[in-house]
């Protein structure tokens, strides 16, 4: 099964985006405030995609997509 990792720091637009994936695909989600709880979560989990944010604090989705495609250039972002 697909897995997905959704990042934003938007709780209601982060629960809105998984639901959305999991009706109309049929994937797993998984979800993370902001980039830096991202990088987090991918050192433990490898989800096959990572859709987030791009206005968030700590680390904006800018830098999260600078840092996963260095740190994991096969997970599509």
């Amino acid at each position: 099964m697909t897995s997905i990792l959704v990042v934003d720091d938007s709780a209601v637009d982060r629960r809105l985006v998984g639901e959305l994936l999991e009706r109309r695909f049929e994937c797993s989600v998984d979800y993370a405030v902001n980039g830096l709880e991202a990088m987090a979560r991918l050192k433990d989990v490898a989800p096959d995609l990572v859709v987030t944010d791009l206005t968030m604090p700590e680390m904006n989705g800018l830098e999260l997509v600078t840092a996963v495609r260095k740190h994991f250039p096969a997970i599509p972002i």
